[in-house]
């Protein structure tokens, strides 16, 4: 009431204002002396009077537009004690029948019953608010309705015999099924989400062991038609990004839960469906058809491909299939996303998934030729792909045409597969740490080392956490890797291990002095920092070292030379910097 009250004020204050300036611009007629009655008896003697200019009409300025103050949700204390309240609820309905099944106050039929109409009514209340005026209100309601009615049902089957299992697995999916009519009726996400749910913890809540597979493949695909008819029906699958991300995830837990235990006689056909379940995937994802945009497809997208490509190789060693022809199916991934570039490009109505589709078909291609020749050089391959991952990062960060959403995805597409190029390097290169016939420098666990360093020297570029992150682990596998490939080389010329050792501590010190040197001369603020935390760093590990390690395991003469190598490093770089000061102090 005080809302219109204070509208009327100010409507009324714009119209003084606007009559105000009316009469403003309104022009001043001249004043014409009375004529004498001279004048007045001879009409051919009065004086000529022109004719006043008409002054063109005056269009008031338009009235500004006053918003009508828009009907507000329900807070988000409500919506959060509500959504309590329905978990709360459920928890007491569980503890309920619990309770009447032990003090036996009434009948299994009656119990059933009652959570029947318990569950029924709660749904059907849910409906009303959802249609009508508190949708998210009624969304937490129907959380509870449904889950009361699932565990009924599934009380009534399992527990007691009254209905067959079958019977309530179907009505279980019902309910799910109704909440998606919900939200296609109401155009409203949050129902969906709720029935995705119901859908998706019903065949866990109705499992009774066995090996199932091919049945619960089966039915997450007629979930996934059904509540894909919703978004298409409703026409606004493209703002619900929540539902989407639960309908993938969900189904493709499910579905890896199913290919980690399949038979090997029901193999061929699990691999059959899985490749039903990826189109149904990039139908929810993209939802071709739709007028808006889908928000964050790609990073999406690229989980799916890359699971369906695990699963597959899952599937095809339950197979007992050769192992160089699982190329064929990585291959044809990366033609499916290498095809799906243009007709992207039409629905995102630009260039959006353009670099995303072509890394994930080029990593594809790149993963068919160790599939086909040998995995050991997966790990250089993954490096690669991180590589052209950063670098796609940091080329869309740089076009303003690309969309904060996309770059963020890509970012985080780059940081995961960087993250796996790093334990690739770790693997291999705990595995050559005591192969001396390896060649120094020229072995692929360095390989990996320098892939993984440049992905992450790219995305450190970007700033915030990554710049501390892809820093710290710059340091790490550069130094890491740099002491390893000069102690494999000490072994491989001949000289013992102690010896090894020794060049490990010297490369550190001699890492540390120099970054130390450089931040000294370095104007930008952060970095100069950096360098100087990881200056000072390597110098106190390389000193810890001799001291720990190098002194207890080596012999007099090495001892002797592995401090004095180490105390000509500090000296030089004390003097060093001694000389950058001065240098500076005279430039000053």
């Amino acid at each position: 009431m005080s809302e219109s009250i204070t509208d009327i004020h100010e409507r009324l204050r714009r119209l003084e204002e606007q009559v105000a300036w009316l009469l403003a611009q309104a022009p001043t007629r001249p004043v014409v002396d009375e004529p004498s009655a001279h004048d007045k008896t001879d009409p051919g003697l009065a004086p000529f009077a022109p004719p006043l200019p008409q002054a063109p009409p005056v269009v008031p300025p338009p009235l500004p537009r006053v918003t009508p103050a828009p009907v507000r949700a329900a807070s988000s204390p409500i919506l959060i004690v509500a959504a309590f309240g329905a978990l709360i609820f459920l928890l007491g309905a569980v503890f309920f029948l619990h309770l009447a099944i032990q003090r036996g106050w009434i009948g299994p039929e009656m119990r059933f019953l009652l959570g029947l109409v318990v569950g029924c009514g709660l749904a059907l209340a849910s409906a009303l608010m959802v249609l009508g005026q508190s949708p998210k209100l009624g969304s937490c309601l129907l959380l509870a309705g449904l889950g009361t009615l699932m565990f009924t049902l599934r009380w009534g089957s399992l527990n007691q015999g009254l209905i067959p299992v079958g019977l309530g697995f179907a009505g279980s999916a019902l309910g799910a099924l109704f909440a998606g009519g919900l939200a296609g009726r109401a155009r409203f996400a949050p129902p969906l989400v709720v029935g995705l749910l119901a859908g998706l913890l019903t065949p866990l809540v109705f499992s009774q062991g066995g090996h199932h597979e091919i049945a619960l493949t089966l039915y997450l695909a007629g979930l996934m038609v059904a509540t894909l008819l919703v978004p298409y029906l409703s026409d606004m699958g493209a703002r619900w990004g929540s539902a989407r991300w639960l309908a993938v995830v969900g189904t493709w837990l499910l579905l890896g839960l199913s290919s980690a235990e399949v038979l090997s006689a029901d193999a061929g056909t699990l691999m059959a469906l899985l490749a039903l379940h990826y189109v149904l995937a990039g139908l929810w994802i993209w939802l071709p058809g739709q007028e808006e945009r889908p928000s964050s497809p790609t990073l999406l997208w690229f989980l799916v491909s890359l699971v369906t490509t695990s699963l597959a190789w899952v599937l095809w060693r339950r197979l007992h299939l050769a192992h160089e022809w699982f190329c064929a199916p990585v291959l044809l991934v990366a033609a499916i996303n290498l095809g799906l570039v243009k007709p992207l490009r039409l629905r995102l109505e630009g260039h959006a998934a353009d670099l995303g589709q072509l890394v994930l078909a080029g990593g594809h291609l790149a993963l068919a030729v160790p599939v086909a020749l040998d995995w050991k050089w997966v790990g250089l391959l993954w490096g690669l792909f991180a590589l052209a991952l950063a670098w796609a990062v940091d080329y869309a960060d740089e076009h303003p045409d690309w969309e904060a959403e996309e770059v963020r995805s890509l970012t985080l597409l780059a940081v995961g597969m960087s993250l796996l190029a790093t334990i690739m390097w770790m693997i291999h290169a705990a595995q050559f740490f005591e192969r001396p016939s390896v060649t120094p420098f020229l072995n692929r666990a360095f390989g990996e080392a320098v892939l993984a360093f440049l992905a992450w020297g790219l995305l450190a570029r970007r700033g915030d956490g990554l710049r501390a992150l892809g820093f710290i682990l710059m340091e790490l596998i550069g130094n890491i890797a740099l002491a390893l490939e000069v102690s494999r080389g000490v072994r491989w010329s001949g000289g013992t291990g102690l010896g090894a050792s020794i060049s490990m501590t010297l490369v550190w010190a001699a890492s540390g002095a120099l970054q130390w040197l450089k931040s000294l001369s370095m104007d930008a603020e952060g970095l100069r920092l950096a360098l100087a935390i990881g200056g000072y760093t390597w110098l106190g590990l390389a000193s810890l070292k001799l001291i720990l390690v190098d002194m207890a395991e080596v012999d007099a003469i090495l001892r002797a030379l592995a401090f004095l190598g180490v105390g000509v490093i500090f000296l030089v770089a004390a003097l060093t910097a001694n000389r950058i000061r001065i240098a500076r102090k005279e430039e000053e």
